[in-house]
């Protein structure tokens, strides 16, 4: 029975290969997009859970309240890692880690050659205890056990000593520090929270390990609880452990855990996270909805194009029932028939994702291997798929084939408004409401993506280039350096810095004279006093010719804040000259010397905030920033690198343009817009497929009258318009539903941004139109070629 089964349902689908081809390649495509979306998603969702303890993993994280709300961070003080533990039965182990320089590249000495590295982490021995890292050379027990070692990833290894073994050998970090290599590591996945490449022994940095201090948050701190331990009561005992070291006037923030599994998707709120690969959540939710909807929209095209052919296969069910078939033997049947299509499409959908997948990285920013998608487990689950989609697919036209009654078999066709041919209108609507709201929400991606990138900073980053200069052996080697920059004809002006505007600072605070108690979050930048010419930001009062670096036993700070904080504290810019930034370093030390405008120094999904430059020597000034005015940048940063490389012989070249800089904040919204986009292409290509089998069976239906209609003396132009006019009306139906869906989730996502455009009318007419014309275009194919055709050959015979 399955064989006769079987050999019936290829015969029909090669019987009808128009309708077949349109549902193989429907159905192929609209697996492989879910298939390469769903991968995608996967992947963000596992992120840490290769992790043996990763259930009973979590970070600490510290909550502060300001007067404009509370700001979570996951830097804490270096003291609340060891006491928590020591304090609190429920702490198994605790590691912290801190990230060199605050995140600064680090410039390395290896091998006799020089290189520049990210990445660079100092933990505690203690990190093998809760993470699992795979050694591939030394001891683990030991390796990070005391000051001056160091552990190189893989990757990092075959870098600095290609064809030698790495353990043992000596690096040497800034010129100052020598650490021996104790050990090497398997590189940490692409789905892993934690992207060390270099991790030092934290006993190295002596201060940050000795000094235990509850007031300096710069360490991000792990736990591993015990089995039992519920976070909950966790949070509440390390309140009690604050109040037994810190009196409460002192208390300026609180603690919190996060689970490791939450650390990934789950972090846009928290500031000063180390890890370069954060995910978001929206994203993930988008393309699970994007995945469902273009498997939906490619289910429904074979439902309609079922439906469509059941009018001419009525007879053929009759007279099987006739001869004694009951219902459940013919619903196999047509289930048996989708299997067979969607199993072929199974095998297209394959072979597409294998030939696309290297585009489909480029496009979403991940290195996918063909061996990712031909895993046991996403096999397994594209077996799933197949069965959801033959159930999905193959539910109603199954449903209603097998409903039919023999003693229709004289019927020559159904009625027009027949449960059929309403169900298919439906569903047109369903397909077109969803392209129609992928493309108003393509628009509006990159609406908002534009807007970003024309949005007036505050600053210009144009032609300004961030320099490393960590590496530097003195001051004079600098001075050196900048003097020498200056000579080249294409260099506008050169200045020193702790970091410029999208990369991390520091963190202070200022408050209010007259309110000690109310504060500003500041986020502060050791810089030279012509900073500000450099990044092209207004001064609104003031002069910056006191903001050199202080004399030895000077302890006043010069400070040039934004308009924020003078706005704070209750100043204009003209009066807050002279006055004090209370609490900004130490009571009444800071003395404000400038007032410049407000600018951008955050990407925009973060309102504007309090920002300071500043003379304390309290930081490094790692970066000269140089203006460059020349069309040849690639010839100035030649010259630029000659002169790098003859003051500071023994440190790397290392730079970033501070305009590129700004577009990797965003980097997950383009990433987003992008896949949004070509998806919404292949969903309206998937639905066209439908729409253009549907017109074809249409004008397949209406051939006779459609003769007598030319011999009548209609027009081609009428024709077209009577073929085609049902089918623009039902998209004109999509459009009304699919407009306040795609307001809803566009409205949402843009409250991600501090900054957005308002969502404009003409946007959903514009969608509305191009639908239109799309649908448009598919239907006239089969409505001139039916409008062209001979009526003598379609009124030749009954």
């Amino acid at each position: 029975m399955l064989t006769n089964y079987l050999k019936i349902a290829v015969r029909n689908l090669m019987k009808n290969k128009l309708f077949s081809g349109l549902n193989l390649m429907g159905l192929g495509l609209g697996i492989a997009v879910a298939l390469l979306l769903l991968v995608f998603v996967k992947e963000e969702l596992s992120f840490d859970r290769y992790h043996y303890k990763v259930d009973r993993i979590y970070r600490g994280l510290a909550k502060v309240d300001y007067d404009n709300g509370e700001e979570t961070t996951a830097n804490l003080p270096n003291s609340v890692g060891p006491v928590m533990k020591n304090e609190i039965p429920g702490i198994e182990a605790q590691m912290r880690m801190w990230e060199f320089n605050y995140g600064e590249k680090a410039m390395i000495n290896a091998n006799n050659q020089k290189f520049s590295q990210a990445n660079l982490f100092w933990a505690d021995s203690s990190l093998m205890e809760i993470f699992d890292l795979k050694f591939l050379a030394g001891d683990p027990n030991t390796a990070l056990n005391g000051p001056n070692k160091v552990l190189l990833s893989k990757s990092v290894a075959d870098r600095y000593f290609p064809d030698m073994d790495a353990v043992s050998q000596t690096i040497k970090i800034e010129n100052s520090l020598t650490l021996e290599v104790t050990g090497v590591y398997e590189d940490f996945p692409l789905n892993s929270t934690l992207d060390a490449e270099v991790i030092g022994s934290f006993p190295t940095v002596g201060r940050m390990f000795r000094d235990l201090t509850w007031d300096n948050s710069s360490f991000e701190t792990y736990f591993l609880l015990n089995a039992k331990a519920d976070p909950r009561v966790i949070e509440k005992q390390m309140a009690d452990v604050l109040n037994k070291y810190v009196a409460k006037d002192r208390q300026w923030q609180k603690f919190a855990l996060q689970a490791l599994k939450d650390v990934h998707l789950h972090s846009a709120d928290i500031s000063d996270s180390y890890t370069q690969r954060s995910g978001d959540p929206q994203q993930v939710k988008i393309l699970i909805i994007l995945a469902i909807v273009i498997l939906v929209i490619a289910c429904i095209n074979y439902m309609n194009l079922a439906t469509a052919r059941a009018q001419q296969r009525f007879r053929e069910v009759g007279i099987t029932k006739a001869v004694g078939a009951t219902r459940a033997q013919l619903a196999s049947r047509f289930y048996l028939e989708t299997a067979v299509l969607a199993a072929l499409a199974l095998g297209l959908a394959l072979i597409l994702v294998l030939l696309f997948l290297p585009l489909f990285n480029q496009i979403s920013g991940k290195q996918f291997e063909i061996k990712a998608i031909l895993s046991p487990q996403i096999l397994g689950g594209l077996l799933r798929l197949w069965v959801v989609v033959v159930l999905l697919a193959g539910a109603y036209p199954a449903l209603l084939l097998s409903a039919f009654s023999p003693k229709n078999l004289l019927q020559t066709t159904f009625q027009q408004k027949s449960s059929g041919g309403l169900l298919r209108q439906s569903l047109v609507i369903v397909q077109f409401s969803a392209s129609i709201m992928l493309m108003i929400c393509t628009v509006l991606f990159y609406q908002q993506l534009n807007f970003i990138q024309q949005q007036n900073l505050g600053y210009n980053p144009e032609q300004v280039v961030a320099i490393n200069m960590a590496a530097a052996q003195d001051a004079t080697q600098v001075t050196t350096f900048s003097n020498a920059c200056k000579s080249i004809g294409t260099v506008v002006d050169v200045c020193q810095a702790q970091s410029f505007p999208g990369a991390g600072a520091s963190g202070r605070s200022v408050s209010r004279p007259d309110k000690l108690q109310e504060s500003l979050p500041v986020v502060t930048n050791h810089a030279d006093n012509n900073i500000l010419k450099i990044l092209d930001i207004q001064l609104l009062a003031g002069n910056l010719t006191p903001m050199v670096d202080r004399e030895p036993g000077d302890t006043t700070v010069k400070v040039v804040v934004n308009k924020l904080v003078s706005d704070f504290l209750g100043y204009t810019p003209e009066e807050a000259i002279g006055k004090k930034a209370t609490n900004l370093f130490g009571y009444d030390r800071a003395e404000i010397v400038g007032v410049m405008d407000n600018f951008h120094f955050q990407d925009l999904h973060q309102p504007l905030g309090g920002y300071a430059f500043h003379n304390a020597s309290t930081e490094q000034k790692s970066y000269s920033l140089v203006r460059l005015n020349t069309k040849d940048l690639k010839g100035s940063m030649q010259q630029i690198q000659k002169v790098f490389d003859e003051v500071l012989p023994s440190s790397a070249f290392d730079y970033v343009f501070l305009d590129e800089h700004l577009d990797t904040l965003y980097r997950r919204e383009h990433r987003t817009a992008m896949v949004v986009m070509v998806f919404s292409c292949l969903s309206i290509l998937i639905a066209c497929l439908g729409l253009f089998g549907l017109a074809a069976f249409t004008a397949e239906r209406r051939t006779k009258e459609i003769g007598v209609r030319k011999v009548l003396g209609a027009s081609v132009g009428s024709i077209v318009r009577l073929l085609s006019r049902d089918f623009l009306g039902l998209v004109l139906i999509s459009l009304i539903f699919a407009a306040p869906l795609a307001w809803y989730f566009m409205h949402n996502w843009l409250k991600a941004f501090a900054f957005h455009i308002e969502i404009q009318w003409w946007v959903f007419v514009l969608a509305g139109l191009l639908a239109l014309l799309i649908a448009f275009l598919t239907v006239s194919v089969q409505s001139v070629r039916a409008a062209t055709a001979n009526p003598v050959k379609s009124l030749r015979s009954e």
